[in-house]
C-alpha cells in the first residue's frame, strides 16, 4: 500500500472518529432530556453548537497536521529506508540510504551506511580472492576462446538437447544469413539465428543431425574411442555444408563419481566442425546494413587482402546440463530467456500514426547479458520525423532514408525474440508500437512480456520515481547511450538482472509471480 494512501485513510480515521464522537455525545444527551428540555434547548442551539464543531475541526486539524508531520518525517523515511537496505543486501551494494527525515531517522540511516560501507569493503575483499582464485581457469578459458576464435572452420557446440553453448564467428557466418538478406533477400526473415541457448535444429535441419547421432551412439556402443559422423546439408541458395560431428562424453554416473574408471560414457554434447563446399568464407555484409553482432568489419583498401583479425567466440558452458523448459510460466526468473528492448518513435502517440524509427534488442541467457547477439537497427518510417524528436533521439531523415521498413524489420526481429520472455520499460507504449502492425505484416508478438516499469513500483513503492534514469541511478548502472534504442535495451536488461533478487526476495520467483505482481501494479492501467 503506497504511502500517500495510507495517510488519507489515517486522516479519514481520525475525522470519523472526531466527529463521531461529538455527534455520537450530542444525540445521546439530546434523547435523554425530556420534551420541554429539548425545546428550551432547541431555542438555544444557535448559539451552542457552533463551539463543540469549531472545537471538532479544530482538534482534527491539530492531529491532522501531527500525523502528516509523523508521515513526512517518520513512515515514509523508514519505508524507503527499509528498501534502500534491501536494494544494498540484495543488488547493489554501492547504494546508500539517503539521510532525510528526523533527526532520529537520520541517525538510523547513518548507522546503516556505515555498516554498508563494512559489508561493501568485506564484499569487494571476497571478491578479489575469488578472482585470484579462479584466475589460471579464466586464463585457460580466455585461451580456449582466443583458439576457437582462430579455426579457420565454422565450430558449434551444444549439449544433448540441442542447445547451443558455443559457437565461433566463422559458424555464424556460415549459417546466419546477412543483415541485408534477413531484411530483403530469399530468406525473408525466416533463416534460424544462432545464439546461446538457442536450438541447434533452427539453423540445421533436425533429421541428419538425429541419423548422426545415432550412429555416434552405435560407434561408442561398439567401443570405437573417437567416432565421428559427417554429412552434407543444403543452406542458403544451393550452397551445401559439410558437417563433421563428434561427441562429447560424460563420466558421471550414480554408482562413481567419475566413471573413467569403470569406461561407462555417455553422450553429453555434441562439437560439430562446419565447412563451405562450394566457398571459402562469406561474403561481408553490406556496409550500409546495421549487423546484429556489435563488432563491425572493416572493409580493405582495394587491391588489398584483409588483415587477420581477432574473431570472438560466443560461450556458455553452464548450457551443458540446461534441460529443456518445460510450461514457461512455471520457470524460475532466473532460468528463463529474456529479449529486453526498447524503440525511438516520431512521436508519442502510435494510434495517431507515429512510427517507428530505431529498434534495439539484447538476449539474455542464463543470467547473463550477451553483448554479442543484439539488434540495433534504424527503420525508415516512410513519413516525416519531427524536429521534437528528432531532439530527443537524434535520428534524422537523412538517416533513416534507404534503409528497411517496419514490414521487412519485423519478421526478423520476431525469429529473434522466439521463446524468449520480452523485457521493456513502459512495455505498453513500446508493445502498443508492435502490435499496431499486427493486421497489415501478420508478425504477431504473442511472448511474455515484463515491464521494469510495473516491476520498480511493485519493489519500491515508497519511490518518487520509476523512470529509467531513476532506476538505473538507484541500482547503479549507467546507460550510455540513452535515448537510443540500444542503449535503452541494454540499461533495461541490466535493470532487470539486478532486480531478480530482490523479487525473489518478496517471494516473486517465477515469471508467472511477476506477471501476477505486474498487474498490481498503479502503473498496469496505463495504455497508449
Amino acid at each position: 500500500m503506497k504511502p500517500s494512501l495510507k495517510y488519507w485513510i489515517f486522516i479519514l480515521g481520525i475525522a470519523c472518529a472526531i466527529f463521531g464522537v461529538i455527534l455520537a455525545s450530542v444525540f445521546g444527551s439530546w434523547f435523554n432530556l425530556e420534551p420541554h428540555e429539548q425545546a428550551y434547548l432547541a431555542g438555544l442551539a444557535d448559539r451552542i453548537l457552533p463551539f463543540p464543531l469549531l472545537g471538532a475541526i479544530a482538534l482534527f486539524m491539530v492531529i491532522s497536521g501531527m500525523v502528516s508531520l509523523l508521515f513526512r518525517y517518520y513512515i515514509i523515511p523508514i519505508m524507503r529506508m527499509a528498501e534502500s537496505t534491501q536494494l544494498i543486501s540484495l543488488s547493489n551494494p554501492e547504494h546508500r540510504v539517503p539521510t532525510t527525515g528526523a533527526r532520529e531517522v537520520a541517525h538510523l540511516a547513518g548507522i546503516i551506511n556505515a555498516s554498508a560501507d563494512a559489508y561493501q569493503k568485506l564484499q569487494q575483499e571476497v571478491e578479489t580472492a575469488a578472482y585470484e582464485a579462479r584466475a589460471d581457469l579464466l586464463e585457460e578459458r580466455n585461451r580456449f576462446a582466443a583458439l576457437m576464435s582462430e579455426l579457420p572452420a565454422g565450430v558449434l557446440v551444444c549439449n544433448i538437447h540441442g542447445l547451443i553453448l558455443l559457437y565461433n564467428r566463422q559458424a555464424q557466418t556460415l549459417l546466419q544469413a546477412s543483415a541485408q538478406e534477413k531484411f530483403t533477400g530469399p530468406t525473408g526473415g525466416k533463416d534460424g539465428w544462432i545464439g546461446l541457448g538457442r536450438s541447434l535444429f533452427g539453423v540445421i535441419p533436425r533429421e541428419p543431425v538425429v541419423a548422426g547421432i545415432e550412429r555416434l551412439q552405435q560407434a561408442v556402443s561398439a567401443g570405437q574411442p573417437d567416432p565421428i559422423a559427417r554429412f552434407t546439408v543444403e543452406h542458403g541458395e544451393g550452397s551445401p555444408l559439410t558437417i563433421s560431428m563428434a561427441p562429447v562424453f560424460s563420466f558421471h554416473c550414480d554408482q562413481h563419481d567419475e566413471c573413467i574408471q569403470c569406461d561407462r560414457r555417455s553422450m553429453s554434447g555434441l562439437v560439430l566442425t562446419l565447412g563451405n563446399t562450394t566457398a571459402q568464407g562469406a561474403a561481408a555484409d553490406d556496409p550500409t546494413w546495421l549487423t546484429v553482432e556489435a563488432d563491425q568489419e572493416s572493409e580493405a583498401p582495394a587491391g588489398q587482402q584483409p588483415a587477420p583479425e581477432s574473431r570472438p567466440t560466443f560461450y556458455e558452458f553452464n548450457l551443458f546440463h540446461h534441460q529443456p523448459l518445460g510450461e514457461m510460466g512455471e520457470q524460475s526468473l532466473r532460468r528463463l530467456t529474456y529479449v529486453a528492448f526498447d524503440t525511438e518513435t516520431t512521436g508519442l502517440n502510435p494510434s495517431a500514426g507515429d512510427e517507428i524509427v530505431q529498434l534495439g534488442a539484447v538476449r539474455i541467457v542464463n543470467g547473463k547479458l550477451i553483448r554479442g547477439e543484439m539488434i540495433d537497427q534504424l527503420i525508415d518510417p516512410r513519413r516525416p520525423i519531427p524536429e521534437v524528436s528528432t531532439a530527443i533521439h537524434g535520428i534524422t531523415e537523412k538517416m533513416v532514408a534507404c534503409k528497411p521498413t517496419i514490414d521487412q524489420v519485423l519478421p526478423h526481429f520476431r525469429h529473434f525474440v522466439e521463446d524468449a520472455v520480452l523485457v521493456a520499460h513502459n512495455a505498453a507504449f513500446d508493445m502498443r508500437c508492435l502490435q499496431l502492425k499486427e493486421s497489415r505484416t501478420g508478425v504477431k508478438f504473442d511472448n511474455p512480456v515484463l515491464d521494469t516499469l510495473l516491476l520498480s513500483s511493485i519493489l519500491h513503492p515508497n519511490q518518487e520515481s520509476h523512470s529509467l534514469d531513476e532506476i538505473a541511478a538507484r541500482l547503479s548502472l549507467t546507460n550510455i547511450g540513452r535515448h537510443t534504442a540500444l542503449g535503452d535495451a541494454i540499461v533495461t536488461a541490466e535493470v532487470l538482472l539486478k532486480m531478480i533478487p530482490l523479487l525473489e526476495a518478496r517471494g516473486i520467483v517465477t515469471l508467472s509471480d511477476a506477471l501476477k505482481a505486474s498487474a498490481r501494479s498503479p502503473y498496469a492501467t496505463i495504455r497508449y
